[in-house]
């Protein structure tokens, strides 16, 4: 071994370094380091041309009414052509979530609940929630489907997939967008959301979509959007067999009420009404009144609801969103049977928007 040593101790540099090369030492010299950064260089200069990437244009629409419209574009290399939809990809940091935090977890339990069935529905730890919500996630709803009048080119909004989750606020130029496409009722799109246009024909991907010529109601898409996508309905049904099903509607809606056990309640986009049974007690703990307004008392507040028969809360809730108590009434319905009556309780919305559930 001294030997060995000794000998090593003789050699040049270069002998020295092949030798412990041999050895299998990894060795880098500041020479090999400078050319593999220049051959990097290089070769990042070589594939980083306008000539082999493509500019996609996209519209950006705030759910804030003050704010302009946005055109936004993304460098697609066009190898990745025809490789999908990249716009998707492209958007999922825009609706990504600080921690997840706020997210409505609960709210989502419940949709899960009404998918699933309550037997059925999946154990999902919150920690794994606020990760995907962390991570972004894109819903893609096509204004315009691809068809073969239109040549196979399409119109998507492009939404945060929890936006609703998120309590985030209705975006109602893009409702008004979808109803010139011929969509009635409108969807509901919550936050900012983006506007792209595809072609899925040989195969999918991004075409450029302009602010101005394309988001003006005159835009041509826009005229045609109606028929090109009763087209797309009617191949549709003559596939599946299936009639025209209209987006489902939230809770509450087209006059079906829903029950919550002791009280009922029923929405528009602009009021939701709440209907609580009162009865007149035997035993005189309801004041000795029975039923009448004098007995009622109804406390309007942004948030919250308060309701009082006989000197007594029988009804406390934390709304959803936000309602205007100067646009707030009730009345006392004697309308039924027997000595119960309904005191009927109709709130304006701040905000005209459907709400997912009631309650907060």
């Amino acid at each position: 071994m001294a030997d060995t040593d000794d000998k090593s101790e003789d050699m040049t540099p270069e002998e020295r370094l092949a030798w412990l090369r041999e050895r299998g030492v990894q060795i880098e010299t500041s020479e090999e380091r400078h050319e593999k950064i220049t051959t990097s260089t290089n070769e990042g200069d070589d594939i980083d041309t306008n000539d082999d990437y493509e500019e996609i244009a996209y519209v950006c629409i705030p759910h804030d009414d003050s704010k302009p419209m946005q055109q936004l574009s993304f460098r697609l290399p066009k190898k990745s052509l025809g490789k999908g939809d990249a716009l998707s990809n492209h958007l999922k940091p825009c609706f990504g979530s600080s921690n997840g935090k706020d997210v409505d977890l609960s709210l989502l339990q419940d949709q899960a609940t009404k998918q699933f069935g309550s037997s059925q529905t999946p154990t999902i730890s919150q920690e794994t929630l606020k990760s995907v919500a962390a991570q972004g996630s894109v819903e893609t709803f096509a204004l315009v489907h691809p068809v073969p009048s239109n040549k196979f080119v399409g119109v998507n909004v492009y939404l945060d997939e929890v936006g609703a989750l998120k309590r985030l606020p209705l975006n109602k130029r893009a409702s008004d967008l979808s109803v010139g496409a011929g969509f009635t009722p409108p969807p509901k799109f919550y936050g900012d959301v983006f506007l792209g246009r595809v072609s899925n024909k040989p195969v999918l991907k991004n075409i450029s979509f302009h602010l101005g010529a394309d988001t003006s109601p005159d835009a041509k898409w826009l005229k045609s959007a109606m028929m090109e996508n009763l087209e797309y309905q009617t191949e549709m049904n003559a596939i599946t067999g299936k009639k025209n099903e209209l987006q489902p509607s939230n809770v509450g809606e087209d006059g079906i009420a829903k029950n919550e056990g002791f009280y009922s309640w029923t929405q528009t986009d602009e009021e939701v009404e709440v209907v609580v049974p009162v009865k007149s007690n035997d035993d005189g703990s309801d004041g000795g009144g029975g039923v009448s307004s004098k007995n009622v008392k109804v406390t309007f507040r942004p948030k919250t609801l308060k309701v009082c028969f006989g000197g007594k809360d029988i009804l406390s809730l934390d709304f959803f969103a936000r309602v205007d108590p100067d646009g707030c009434t009730w009345t006392l319905d004697k309308s039924g049977n027997g000595d119960g009556a309904k005191v009927v309780i109709t709130c304006e919305k701040s905000d005209e928007v459907s709400w997912p559930r009631l309650t907060f």
